[in-house]
């Protein structure tokens, strides 16, 4: 068996862990990634991602203001670093890695509450300092619903990128470093040895460390000992699912267009990527124990189709179809990043980024970096493994989240006689406020089942759950 010796492993291949990878080299200090380095890269979010620098139009009307400042503030300040990390990039591998400024967010009649969305994304961005400038829809280049647009905000400090070719670069820049060792295979055990770390690869090899970053997605904490979980103390993380589409289109689309986030998914959306491709996105349904072999179904790929046509550009039935993807997007319960330091001091995390990984790369990579080399300094960060989650009770949720599941039940496209939308809502909160007090065995089975993901996202697993449970 081969045994390397270094100063850092980073377990995972996806964007966060390459990017703390070419952080961490900068910083002077040994790197062994462990992480596929060829093949399909099956279920890997980065690589099935969107990739919009979505700083403001993640900001719906629900979240609470503290909320809101807080994530805003992180992803702009990850967007404001941003072009500088490309030069870097660029400047190390010697290929461009370029964005497409700014991203359109339009609003329509299929979301009741695009509206109030739109001026919520607004004043976000003005509150920040950044431009939020309100157009017609027929000035949106790219956008031609069957569906009437009635308002469109144009962020152009927004942002979007090619995840791919940001992947490549990166890859290209850890391969020819001396410092940096890539085993293209996957972490299997990870153990404590003495003063180090013993990581063990599926190819046999082993490798102690002096520090392990855990950056391999929803599976993050699966690859530890048993006794070593208990150590690090990471809060669960779950998936987050979504399935995209890569066409060739007969139209133009100089910038990402999408609409508000509605039905647990952040909207549909187009993004440029060259050569008259875009990428068009996405689902978002949640796993507690994600199927990574799982193919995309015809029900997700007809979603988008569907509501991507209806709303955004009805050219795209002409569109040629090249590549269907599937991502895990790891989310912690209470939305944030699980990044930096954990409980166990050799033991870091770069996961937990949801929809912004793309966005959020540099900033995670920089804060495990100095959890690394400065161990005090991200102790109180918001995105600490270590803090305190304050998670809602099902019956505190419901009402609030009822609009979301009716949005969801109705894809794709569905539209509902006039006052059936609202009547559906109050008889499926009304139904989840009776299982959540109920001690029927299907209700014991749900709120064991939310107890697992105590998060909006997993309303939908309760109502299908409830349909099953005999």
């Amino acid at each position: 068996m081969n045994q390397l010796v270094t100063d850092v492993v980073v377990a995972g291949s996806g964007l966060l862990g390459l990017a703390t990878a070419f952080e961490l080299l900068s910083r002077d200090l040994d790197v062994t990634v462990v992480g596929p380095r060829t093949g399909s890269h099956t279920g890997q979010a980065s690589r099935a991602a969107g990739a919009m620098l979505t700083v403001f139009s993640e900001v719906e009307a629900s979240h609470e203001p503290q909320r809101v400042s807080l994530e805003v503030g992180e992803r702009l300040a990850a967007r404001t670093g941003y072009q500088a990390w490309l030069d870097r990039i660029g400047a190390a591998s010697n290929r461009a890695v370029r964005l497409v400024p700014g991203v359109w967010v339009v609003g329509n009649g299929y979301g009741p509450d695009d509206a109030a969305n739109l001026r919520a994304i607004a004043e976000a961005a003005e509150s920040h300092g950044c431009r939020a400038e309100f157009a017609s829809p027929a000035t949106v280049p790219g956008l031609a619903p069957q569906v009437r647009a009635h308002e469109a905000l144009w962020l152009p400090d927004e942002a979007s990128i090619n995840p791919m070719i940001l992947i490549e670069a990166l890859t290209t820049v850890l391969h020819a470093n001396p410092r940096c060792r890539w085993l293209n295979t996957t972490v299997t055990t990870v153990n404590e040895r003495g003063e180090h770390l013993a990581v063990g690869a599926a190819d046999g090899s082993s490798v102690l460390a002096a520090h392990l970053v855990l950056a391999a997605g929803a599976e993050t904490t699966t690859l530890l000992a048993p006794e070593l979980v208990e150590q690090v103390g990471a809060p669960p993380l779950r998936s987050g699912r979504g399935v995209s589409l890569l066409a060739r289109v007969p139209f133009s689309l100089p910038a990402a267009v999408r609409t508000p986030n509605r039905g647990f998914a952040c909207g549909s959306h187009m993004v440029p990527r060259g050569d008259d491709t875009i990428y068009l996105g996405a689902t978002n349904r949640l796993s507690t124990e994600p199927d990574y072999g799982r193919p995309p179904t015809l029900d997700e790929v007809a979603t988008l189709i569907h509501d991507a046509s209806a709303e955004l550009n009805t050219d795209l039935r002409s569109a040629g179809l090249t590549e269907v993807r599937v991502g895990h997007r790891p989310v912690a319960l209470d939305h944030l990043p699980l990044i930096g330091r954990s409980r166990h001091p050799m033991i870091h995390l770069a996961t937990g980024t949801y929809r912004c990984g793309v966005l959020l790369a540099p900033r995670a990579a920089v804060i495990v970096a100095d959890g690394i080399t400065a161990p005090s300094s991200t102790f109180t960060h918001p995105f600490s493994p270590e803090r305190t989650m304050n998670l809602p009770a099902l019956d505190d949720l419901i009402d609030g989240a009822s609009r979301g599941l009716v949005d969801m039940l109705c894809q794709p496209g569905g539209s509902l006689p006039p006052g059936t939308h609202e009547l559906l809502e109050r008889f499926l909160a009304a139904g989840l406020h009776e299982i959540a007090a109920g001690r029927s065995a299907r209700a014991v089975a749900m709120r064991r089942l939310w107890q697992r993901a105590p998060m909006a996202e997993c309303l939908p697993l309760l109502l299908d759950a409830a349909g099953r449970i005999r």
